[in-house]
């Protein structure tokens, strides 16, 4: 009997923890700690909102950044996203001060540019080893990042992976909608999200 009472003891302790955690404060972008542990140089700096510097060889400029941008609007949000990716825009998107138990929608818009190769005619160098033609720049489709429900406190977002054609530096502009299609949360234009595909 006695270790009975001990053992439900313990639930109920660990039950009281773990709402503790649920509820110990909204929600913010992922942290990836010591923001360049390798000490890379010629890196921008940590205030431009980047979260992690991690080396690769095969990324242009040697080097794979996550960045974390803002949302502005009638709430506060972010995104977090591979500034270099193999893959396409890998995100993680967050918003908080948005009706309770509420569906949102979250789509990116925004354009692609051709990389090429140094020496290319009319090419134009972006960042130290990335050089784009700018004539190659066209709008691409709307990109569905998916939906979410907000919590009792008004939080939510998504993450995930949205494939894109590699051999472009895409820009995108991040946007959080309601139901009716109405934006509540989107990228600033002087702050969207600028990456590459490799």
């Amino acid at each position: 009997m006695k270790k009975l009472v001990l053992v439900l003891v313990g639930v109920v302790v660990l039950v009281a923890l773990s709402t503790t955690a649920a509820f110990a404060g909204p929600p913010s972008p992922p942290d990836y700690g010591t923001y360049n542990p390798v000490g890379l140089p010629d890196q921008p700096p940590e205030i431009w909102g980047v979260e992690k510097v991690i080396p690769s060889h095969s990324a242009p400029g040697g080097a794979v950044r996550i960045i974390t941008d803002p949302l502005v609007g009638d709430a506060t949000g972010w995104v977090t996203f591979w500034c270099q990716s193999k893959l396409g825009f890998q995100y993680n998107i967050g918003a908080v001060g948005l009706n309770p138990l509420t569906r949102y929608s979250v789509k990116a818009y925004g354009i692609q540019i051709q990389i090429v190769p140094l020496g290319t005619a009319g090419a134009t160098e972006i960042e130290p080893g990335l050089w784009v033609d700018f004539t190659t720049l066209t709008p691409i489709e709307p990109l569905d990042l998916g939906t979410f429900k907000t919590d009792a406190n008004g939080l939510g977002g998504v993450k995930g992976v949205e494939r894109l054609a590699d051999g472009y530096v895409y820009d995108v502009g991040t946007v959080i909608s309601d139901t009716d299609g109405v934006p509540l949360l989107w990228s600033p234009g002087d702050d969207t999200n600028g990456f590459t595909v490799y």
